[in-house]
């Protein structure tokens, strides 16, 4: 069975996927979930990712949200990835950014940001509406104490061919995404070989970490 990689997205850290690697170890499948810096900024994520990779052979690598945008640097031009998963996740090409996608289709991510010097975080009262909808309490609590904050520099187009060109990936479209409009993630999951749609809010790694595990096993397996 193939390793697989679970990359973060923004304001996020590796707790929050808790319950997909419990599910993994209880298949027998090894998970790694890197933290990344976000504060330094996508080249310094983009680094910890690659390196994490170059480390596995025949590797499943999964980006939620921002961390598409990492997946898609990071595993450009390796030859031991077998499969990216966009998890309602920004598959760009290479001149896109995520203020271009999002800015293209309506959405309440500025309006529910909050900017203090060189931090940016959500409003609290927004958690919620943008990632939480359908999420648990216990879980939306966990979040609340564990969000860390972006910096305000918007990220630039990085300097890469998408990795998704050239290694085979899934799109999962969530349906009731308060972040990511399903209609930008429609878009975006033309690019993937295959699509996913679930009915779910951006955050299924907490209500629906089986539906995360189903396709994560079915991908390790696959070949």
């Amino acid at each position: 069975m193939k390793p697989i990689v679970l990359v973060h997205g923004a304001w996020h850290g590796p707790w929050c996927w808790a319950k997909v690697l419990h599910g993994l170890r209880d298949a027998g499948i090894t998970g790694v979930a890197p933290e990344l810096p976000l504060r330094e900024g996508p080249s310094a994520d983009v680094a910890v990712v690659r390196e994490v990779v170059t480390g596995l052979d025949d590797a499943v690598v999964l980006g939620h949200s921002y961390g598409g945008v990492v997946i898609s640097a990071a595993c450009s031009g390796l030859t031991n990835v077998a499969h990216l998963v966009y998890l309602c996740a920004f598959q760009l090409a290479e001149e896109e950014t995520t203020a271009t996608v999002l800015g293209a289709f309506p959405n309440r991510m500025a309006a529910c940001t909050r900017v203090d010097g060189d931090e940016r975080t959500i409003g609290g009262e927004h958690l919620v509406e943008l990632f939480y909808a359908d999420c648990p309490a216990e879980d939306v609590a966990l979040a609340r104490r564990s969000l860390r904050p972006m910096p305000t520099t918007p990220s630039p187009a990085l300097p890469y061919r998408s990795a998704w060109r050239d290694v085979p990936s899934t799109y999962v479209v969530c349906e009731r995404d308060g972040a990511i409009p399903p209609a930008a993630q429609r878009a975006m999951a033309a690019r993937a070989r295959k699509v996913r749609r679930w009915d779910t809010s951006h955050s299924p790694f907490f209500s629906r970490p089986e539906l995360v595990v189903e396709l994560l096993l079915e991908l390790a397996a696959d070949g």
